[in-house]
């Protein structure tokens, strides 16, 4: 399970999603007049990817009184990656308490974006969407001011009119980031980064400290990122080799149908390219049940295993009906998107509903020290969890009072003192 595909349990926030490769203009309203009522936000975009992890987005926030935030979506569960002008929308209601209602397009990476037709819909008092004014909704103006102003700009990427492309009238917005170099970070590192041809496919990893062997293992629709708050502290003891599973991040894939136990073999192949004969394994979420499935099959290549928010089958006994219920929804979503993002997400979406399909009974195969962890109000189950470390000869259990699926990156400090005491025992 991942907190990229269960929207609205894990919100993702745009200052931490990108915090040095985007870019983003905005306009806002006085949102009082409106508190309380449904709105929808549209608008027309098309991307020329130059890196094609680019993307495009539209979002909405509204600020409430007393400087908190009420409704926030930034669609980066959806990246817009169409070469074609298409129409996204973003619906939902204004919080009461509302002060200002802010939305725009973001646009991160390598790639040139084009906005254009913004067009606003609040609930009227008898119930339907009726238009409000905005300044400039379809960038005719000779600027993009009135009306547009910006909440970051970085070095290469440059805001315009274009009259060449358009979606309506003469004119839209470009954003022309062709010449943007991004600051490496975690999942994202030409220093450190390397390919891998293994299993039929290219594995993303990267390298970090010296001594013993760690490789992490991300969770669904993740990459490499997810660990950044890992990385720093785990580097300063092992030698950190951490991985982009296939189809993710920047790994490829080749049609295969997903499942934790090619995953495995994926990893397993990436150890033998890179000649380890064993590594301790810190997998999150799908990284753990990919961690088990290496220990059971792969035992001389697992020295010790960490695992965060694993899961050894999937059905209700493991994590609760709405779990499902969201997932299938979004499945639905998905399959009105024709985009190759989208039919991958799709297989991910499956991944997570039918996936891993191993028993309590075949973990009495693994032999080396297991720490198996979960938050009290983790997605999975106590029950799960507790199933998964009694049937680990060393197996240890720990249920972290009060915390979540995300624990590893809500309270990094106290997940890596724990990670690290577990994997220096003797």
């Amino acid at each position: 399970m991942t907190a990229l595909l269960i929207l609205g349990l894990f919100p993702c926030l745009l200052q931490s999603q990108m915090p040095t490769d985007w870019g983003a203009f905005f306009q806002h309203i006085d949102a009082a007049p409106y508190a309380g009522k449904k709105f929808k936000l549209e608008a027309a975009v098309k991307v020329q990817l130059i890196d094609t992890t680019a993307s495009a987005e539209i979002w909405v926030r509204v600020d409430m009184t007393g400087k908190k935030n009420g409704f926030f979506y930034n669609m980066m569960d959806k990246p817009i990656r169409s070469s074609e002008w298409k129409i996204f929308s973003i619906s939902g209601t204004i919080d009461k308490g509302a002060k200002y209602f802010n939305f725009g397009g973001l646009y991160n990476k390598k790639g040139i974006f084009y906005f254009d037709d913004f067009k606003l819909f609040i609930e009227s008092a008898d119930g339907q969407l009726e238009p409000v004014n905005i300044a400039n909704g379809s960038f005719e103006s000779d600027s993009l001011r009135p009306g547009w102003d910006f909440l970051q700009k970085r070095n290469g990427f440059n805001i315009a009119n274009s009259t060449t492309a358009f979606y309506s009238g003469k004119q839209s917005c470009i954003v022309d980031g062709s010449s943007f170099k991004p600051a490496y970070t975690y999942g994202n590192n030409d220093s450190t980064g390397h390919y891998a041809l293994v299993n039929g496919i290219r594995i993303y990893y990267e390298i970090y400290g010296e001594g013993q062997p760690l490789l992490l293992l991300h969770g669904n629709t993740s990459s490499i990122q997810s660990f950044s708050l890992q990385i720093p502290e785990l580097s300063k003891h092992y030698k950190v080799i951490a991985a982009d599973t296939r189809g993710q991040g920047k790994s490829s894939e080749d049609g295969k149908t997903y499942t934790y136990d090619l995953f495995a073999q994926d990893m397993n192949a990436l150890l033998n390219y890179l000649a380890l004969d064993s590594v301790n394994i810190i997998g999150w979420s799908d990284g753990g049940n990919t961690g088990l499935i290496m220990a059971m099959k792969y035992p001389r290549k697992v020295r010790r295993l960490v695992t965060m928010g694993a899961v050894l089958f999937i059905d209700h006994t493991v994590v609760d009906n709405w779990v499902f219920k969201v997932l299938n929804k979004q499945l639905k979503e998905e399959a009105a998107d024709s985009s190759s993002w989208s039919k991958n997400r799709i297989r991910l979406i499956n991944l997570l509903l039918t996936e891993p399909k191993h028993q309590f009974e075949e973990l009495q195969v693994i032999n080396c020290p297991v720490l198996v962890m979960a938050g009290e109000k983790d997605i999975v189950k106590e029950g799960h969890t507790k199933g998964i470390a009694a049937n680990i000869k060393k197996g240890s259990l720990l249920i972290v009072p009060k915390e979540k699926h995300e624990y590893p990156s809500d309270k990094p400090n106290e997940f890596n003192k724990t990670v690290l005491e577990f994997l220096q025992q003797p």
